[in-house]
C-alpha cells in the first residue's frame, strides 16, 4: 500500500517557524522603537506578504495531508496572524504617540525659549535699576542729610524703568489717612512728585519723605494707574529703598522690589513701624 503523499516538508516548516521568529523578535522590539518606526511597519507588511503564502500552501495542502494536522496548522496560522494584527496596532498607537510627544516637546522647546528671552530681558531691566538704585547711594541720591537734594530724615523711594504710570501710597495706619498723588501734603509727610510717564529713558522717581520724623506704622503700597492709557497692559518692575537719617551715620536704609503686572493691581511692600531711632518693615 502505498503512503500518502507528503509534501509537508522542511521548507513550508522554515518558513512557517521564520514568521513566528519575525513576530516575537518585533514584539520585543516595538516598546523600544523611535527612529526605526517605520522600518517596522515595513517588517509588517512583509510578513503579512508571508502569511498570504502560506495561505495559499495550506489551500495546497488541505486535501492532502492528515485532517487533525492540517487543523492544526490552520489555528497556529490564525493565531499568527491575529498577532501580526496586534502588532501592527500596537506600533500604529506607538508611532501616534510617539508623534505627540515630538509635539509637546516643541512646544515645550519653544516655550523654554520664550521664558528664557523674558529672563534676559528682565535681568536687564533688574540690572538698570541696580545701576539707579546705585546711584541713589552716591552724590545725587543720599548724601548730607539730603535725599536727593530734598531735606529730611525719612524717605521712602519707588523706582521703576518701564514707561507706565506707577502711584506711591503711604498710609497712616493709627489715622486711615493716605499720602499719594492725589494727598501729596500730610501731617505725616509729602510726596515729592506724581510721576506720570517716563520718556527717552529718563530716571524720574517717586518720593515720600517726613522732615521730621513722626513715629507711627504706615502700609506703604504701589500700584499701576488703571486709566494710564499708554501703559497698554505693560509690568513695571519696581524697586526702591526706605531710608533713615539719610547720610548720616546712624542711617538705617531698607531696599525692596517687586513686579506689578497689570493696571489697577496694588501690592503691598509692607507696614513700615518709625520711631525716632530705628525703622523696621514687615
Amino acid at each position: 500500500m502505498r503512503k500518502p503523499l507528503n509534501i509537508f516538508g522542511t521548507s513550508f516548516l522554515d518558513l512557517l517557524s521564520g514568521a513566528l521568529a519575525a513576530v516575537i523578535i518585533l514584539y520585543v522590539i516595538v516598546p523600544k522603537m523611535t527612529a526605526e518606526q517605520q522600518n517596522v511597519l515595513e517588517q509588517i507588511e512583509q510578513m503579512e506578504v508571508q502569511m498570504s503564502d502560506l495561505n495559499s500552501i495550506m489551500a495546497q495542502l488541505q486535501n492532502t495531508i492528515d485532517r487533525t494536522l492540517y487543523e492544526q496548522i490552520q489555528q497556529q496560522m490564525e493565531q499568527l496572524q491575529n498577532t501580526i494584527d496586534e502588532l501592527r496596532r500596537q506600533t500604529q498607537a506607538l508611532q501616534q504617540r510617539l508623534e505627540a510627544s515630538e509635539n509637546e516637546n516643541r512646544q515645550l522647546r519653544q516655550q523654554n525659549e520664550q521664558l528664557q528671552q523674558q529672563l534676559r530681558e528682565q535681568q536687564q531691566q533688574m540690572a538698570q535699576l541696580q545701576q539707579r538704585l546705585n546711584a541713589c547711594e552716591g552724590t545725587t541720591g543720599v548724601t548730607d542729610g539730603k535725599i536727593f537734594g530734598t531735606n529730611a530724615e525719612l524717605g521712602i523711594v519707588c523706582l521703576w524703568p518701564e514707561n507706565v504710570d506707577v502711584d506711591l501710597y503711604v498710609k497712616d495706619l493709627a489715622t486711615g489717612t493716605t499720602c499719594y498723588y492725589r494727598n501729596k501734603n500730610t501731617n505725616f509727610g509729602n510726596l515729592m512728585e506724581d510721576v506720570l510717564s517716563h520718556q527717552n529713558n529718563d530716571d524720574r522717581y517717586e518720593l515720600f519723605y517726613q522732615k521730621r520724623i513722626v513715629p507711627g506704622r504706615y502700609q506703604i503700597r504701589v500700584n499701576i494707574y488703571e486709566k494710564a492709557h499708554w501703559t497698554n497692559g505693560n509690568p513695571a518692575h519696581v524697586s526702591g529703598f526706605i531710608v533713615l537719617h539719610p547720610g548720616k551715620a546712624n542711617q538705617t536704609k531698607i531696599p525692596y522690589e517687586l513686579t506689578l503686572t497689570r493696571k489697577g493691581e496694588f501690592k503691598t511692600i509692607g507696614t513700615l513701624t518709625v520711631t525716632q531711632t530705628n525703622i523696621t518693615l514687615q
